[in-house]
């Protein structure tokens, strides 16, 4: 099964109101257009082909540099039909479906995917809608009247074809130089039946300058946690639940893991539960020498209790010696696997102090950590 995805890109974004392209406005540290694209970077997505502009051009090359997944850029036309067609001509001959999603949904999940494929190899093609839930009235010469809402569907993407039928349907559409609000109402003029999947209100499609507000939902928090300690002959140096062979160690009540202290507090700060002191006080024997891979655990049943679930963490441990970037990728899974959360969502850097301060004097490690965290 080869299945490869095009996103449209080809729009001028004037209703967003930004003076630039709203693909390119920062979401997570990335552009919207990254954050979409990211949504495909799947095992079963061969490839993904971006219809873009001239001028987009220029930022979305070097934004997708480092992306894993087979990116390939095509010139968009005057309009979506236009510049899907020419995407039409980057999907290979063996290709078996074609998943076309707009590149300005950038919160589609894989579940609402996995269904719409799923579909599409069933019947043929599958397109993501949602039922109208607000009332609805049609105006027809200067009058509105009511309509039965339980017949309307708003119509999302993904919306997913047999790749020959949907290259059968553009060669059509070219030859009569017709055009299309989407992809669904081509293939139904040209090819036949279009089957619905019940797609997500979270999937929006971002159009307005509203439509950005909803990047810091309200039920987001973020917390920031910060820990040194003394290097110290005859300690074991342990960095996120990794055992470091090193001449020195941290010196603390218990294994005296800064950077799993540090990412504590920031878990704790979130979520207004104060700090590891105050639940984890020096003055108590039971915490002394524990692992705080222990503590870690705790911290994250205490938060989940309370409703709320990790969105990421990221920390920057800084020590003069030892070099730490061997370790990184381990102290990123251990982390993620005691929160019970992807790696992915764990990002750990280190750096030196240039021999500056007590951390440059090897006279101790410092860690700052952030997270970020959503209630349910």
């Amino acid at each position: 099964m080869k299945i490869e995805v095009i996103l449209p890109c080809g729009g001028v974004s004037t209703r967003a109101g930004l003076g630039y392209s709203k693909l390119k406005y920062n979401i997570g540290g990335m552009p919207l257009l990254c954050k979409t694209v990211s949504c495909f970077c799947r095992k079963d997505i061969a490839k993904i082909i971006i219809a873009c502009s001239d001028s987009d051009r220029e930022w979305i090359e070097p934004a997708l540099a480092n992306f894993s997944a087979n990116v390939v850029l095509c010139k968009g036309g005057d309009n979506r039909t236009l510049s899907v067609n020419n995407a039409l001509s980057q999907v290979n001959d063996d290709c078996d479906l074609v998943i076309v999603h707009d590149g300005a949904r950038p919160f589609v999940k894989q579940s609402l995917i996995d269904k719409t494929i799923a579909t599409a190899l069933k019947f043929g093609n599958a397109i993501a809608a949602l039922h109208m839930t607000d009332s609805m009235r049609v105006v027809e010469d200067g009058l509105s009247h009511s309509v039965d809402r339980s017949k309307y569907w708003a119509v999302q993407t993904p919306q997913v074809f047999n790749a020959k039928e949907l290259k059968e349907a553009y060669a059509m559409a070219m030859t009569e130089a017709k055009t299309f609000s989407d992809d669904a109402s081509l293939y139904e003029q040209y090819i036949g039946k279009i089957f619905l999947v019940e797609g997500d209100s979270e999937n929006i499609k971002i159009t307005y300058a509203s439509d950005l507000s909803r990047f810091v939902p309200e039920n987001f928090s973020v917390g920031c946690g910060w820990d040194t300690h003394q290097l110290v002959e005859g300690r074991p140096l342990i960095l996120g639940g990794i055992d470091i062979a090193h001449s020195k160690g941290l010196l603390g009540h218990s294994d005296a893991d800064v950077l799993t202290h540090a990412i504590m507090d920031a878990l704790l700060s979130a979520s207004h539960n104060g700090d590891i002191g105050k639940l984890f006080p020096d003055s108590d024997d039971q915490y002394k020498g524990i692992s705080s891979l222990v503590l870690l655990q705790k911290v994250n049943d205490l938060i989940g209790s309370q409703g709320y679930r990790i969105g990421n963490i990221s920390a920057c441990i800084m020590a003069q010696q030892p070099k730490l970037a061997p370790f990184i990728t381990p102290m990123q899974d251990k982390i993620a696997e005691v929160l019970g959360i992807d790696s992915t969502k764990v990002s750990i850097t280190a750096t030196t102090t240039e021999k500056l301060g007590f951390v440059g004097r090897e006279e101790g490690i410092s860690v700052n950590a952030y997270c970020s965290l959503y209630s349910k």
